[in-house]
């Protein structure tokens, strides 16, 4: 009798962005700054990707690359199907306010707004109505454990909770791009751990991907892949939970 087909090893999930080749500098011919250098990345649906790397060594300008906001000098950048060299501001514009959410570690919350109305904005700017905004907004916020908060203004209540206002804020047009930099920089460990949990449990939809750059090492067992970058470059992907543990002990 034949001996019995291994299994097969799983298929990597499809991929949500991939960015090849990327230069950027800034400043004048005579004293250039390089901020990427030949930089590769990509990130799939359905998972966590964790960007990490010391300060200044170009993350912020990849993300930035990534969602439309900064044009790169060369290099090609595709994200959910689109080639972003290639759209118009306008285009870019419609782009992230139709599939990223972006979140922050300064929550960039409007106090004279209620909790409700902070987390519609994004519904109100697309043109929702002002009933349905609010609908979906109560119910995002009670997703995210803020339910009978909604009316409140923010400053009464605490940077973990806020900071879930951020989250429900980039998660209420339902983006299949969330994009998180420095989500628990300014967080105590526990609120942190509460916030990346929740961040994980929508990294677990297959419709979306989260990429969060961080050089918080309390919060890199949550990635599902990581890379790590230094001097404008993508110098390791670590491709596995195990991977990461392994070259990063201490978390």
């Amino acid at each position: 009798m034949a001996a019995p087909l291994a299994p097969l090893a799983p298929l990597p999930a499809p991929l949500a962005l991939q960015l090849t080749g990327l230069d950027k500098a800034f400043g004048p011919p005579d004293s250039r700054t390089v901020a990427l250098n030949q930089a590769d990345f990509d990130a799939r649906l359905g998972e966590l990707m964790m960007l990490v790397g010391p300060s200044g060594c170009g993350k912020t300008t990849l993300l930035s690359i990534l969602t439309g906001t900064l044009h790169a000098d060369a290099g090609e950048s595709n994200v959910l199907g689109h080639r972003l060299g290639t759209l118009s501001q306008a285009e870019l514009t419609r782009f992230r306010r139709e599939h990223i959410g972006f979140i922050f570690q300064d929550f960039n919350l409007i106090a004279t707004l209620s909790v409700w109305e902070n987390v519609a904005v994004p519904l109100l700017i697309q043109g929702c109505g002002r009933r349905e905004a609010e609908g979906r907004a109560r119910a995002i916020l009670a997703q995210v454990g803020l339910k009978g908060r909604e009316d409140e203004p923010p400053k009464r209540l605490s940077g973990g909770q806020q900071q879930r206002i951020a989250i429900a804020r980039a998660l209420v047009h339902a983006p299949t791009l969330i994009v998180c930099d420095e989500p628990t920089s300014a967080l105590d460990s526990r609120t942190g751990q509460q916030v990346m949990e929740l961040l994980t449990s929508f990294a677990r939809d297959p419709r979306r991907c989260v990429i969060v750059v961080s050089h918080d090492p309390r919060i890199y067992r949550y990635a599902d892949r990581m890379a790590e970058m230094e001097d404008g470059r993508i110098t390791r992907v670590l491709a596995t939970p195990a991977a990461i543990a392994a070259a990063h002990p201490s978390i």
